[in-house]
């Protein structure tokens, strides 16, 4: 049986309502939390790449539109030593890569579902990360995993205007980053704050994974 919604949730439900249809899957932090992960890792056999599923638009026949945006390489392929030169593959990579790929992923992510929607009308779409924070994984099992929880605002716009969305505030998506795979989950209403809810790795999608 589902818990009574409280008054802030169904607020924050009715603020957010243009939202769903703008990118992103949406959960609520009174769900179920699925299987417990003991050692906090993803297993490796959970997922196959194959099963990626992620806005991915096809350029638009209007020269004026926006564009799609590529998705970003994983933290360890663009994090850089204290000589600005790349970092080796290790696990300290992925963590403190980890902020600066999740804002990139979500931007890319957010941009590109609206232009699945909105296709050429599509004018300006705009996040602006408000807060941030990760959390590695402790674990003996191979390779290493982290938490990273980012809030933001976005501001939209179509051309004609009247069939713009609204913009958005307060919205907390979730990731896990592994050395394979990398979920994501958004909270379903304005988040107060910054937590790791819902939790990616057993509510999160498949958004990318890396053979």
């Amino acid at each position: 049986m589902n818990r009574p919604r409280s008054r802030r949730t169904l607020l924050a439900s009715i603020a957010t309502t243009a939202a769903v249809g703008t990118g992103g899957f949406e959960y609520d932090s009174s769900g179920a939390t699925g299987t417990n992960l003991e050692d906090g890792i993803v297993p490796a056999d959970r997922y196959e790449c194959s099963d990626v599923d992620r806005p991915d638009p096809e350029p638009p026949a209007d020269e004026d539109a926006l564009e799609p945006q590529e998705y970003p390489s994983p933290p360890w392929e663009t994090s850089t030593d204290a000589d600005g030169d790349p970092s080796d593959d290790t696990p300290s990579s992925i963590v403190y890569g980890a902020s600066r790929y999740v804002t990139a992923f979500e931007r890319a992510y957010r941009r590109n579902a609206f232009l699945d929607r909105y296709q050429s009308a599509a004018r300006t779409v705009d996040l602006h990360r408000t807060a941030y924070r990760t959390a590695p994984i402790d674990s003996d099992a191979t390779g290493d995993a982290v938490l990273v929880a980012i809030q933001y605002n976005m501001a939209m716009a179509t051309r004609p205007a009247d069939v713009a969305p609204r913009d958005e505030w307060g919205v907390r998506v979730t990731y896990y980053i592994d050395e394979r795979v990398v979920l994501r989950a958004r909270y379903n209403g304005v988040a107060e704050g910054l937590a790791f809810d819902p939790d990616p790795r057993t509510r999160g999608e498949l958004v990318a994974c890396f053979d």
